[in-house]
């Protein structure tokens, strides 16, 4: 695995865009250096739970575990044991229990409390209503486990202060991989996957 880490010059914290050649490589990439984080983490005796998106993070756009998705499928069994994990989906709610039968179809351990998904009435109208989701799971996660130690998805706003989205990291695309530390979610790892 060739993996290039490049620091983003644009921004004034630790930042990296990652390159690989496939989609499958970054999400290794992600997978690894993410479970580094957490396993330091614990050592650290910190405290806090753990975001992960469904689509383009844990499983492919047909649902399954495959194309480096395996990868992250280990981190999350592993994340388990150190750090309680919560899924937040911008799926609507009404689907609760078919995307918990499906999760737990595809070998992962998600209990019911810790699947969040966005209120079925504002599914489909605007990306505004999923960063604000987002960002209100966040909180709750935070305000529940004294903290969010890492938060892993392909879109932006899975991983980025509701605030920072537009400015300083409006320069980062879907298709990017992308790691950072922004003092703003106050120690928070987040990782970006490529995005389909």
């Amino acid at each position: 695995m060739v993996v290039h880490v490049q620091q983003d010059p644009k921004l004034a914290f630790p930042a990296y865009q990652i390159k690989a050649k496939t989609k499958a490589e970054l999400r290794r990439y992600v997978a690894e250096h993410g479970l580094a984080w957490l396993k330091l983490q614990k050592q650290r005796g910190a405290s806090g739970g753990v975001m992960v998106d469904i689509d383009d993070t844990l499983l492919n756009g047909q649902e399954n575990v495959a194309h480096g998705f395996e990868f992250m499928k280990e981190m999350y069994e592993e994340a388990s044991k150190l750090f309680p994990v919560h899924v937040v989906t911008a799926r609507p709610d009404y689907d609760h229990k078919h995307c918990m039968g499906m999760l737990h179809k595809r070998g992962f351990a998600v209990p019911p409390d810790r699947l969040h998904m966005l209120p079925g009435e504002l599914y489909g109208s605007s990306t505004t209503h999923v960063e604000r989701f987002k960002w209100a799971a966040f909180a709750k996660i935070s305000k529940q486990h004294n903290g969010v130690i890492a938060r892993f998805g392909d879109k932006l706003w899975d991983v980025a202060h509701l605030e920072s989205l537009d400015t300083p990291l409006k320069h980062i695309s879907d298709r990017d991989c992308y790691v950072f530390l922004d003092p703003a979610l106050k120690g928070t790892y987040s990782a970006k996957l490529p995005g389909a």
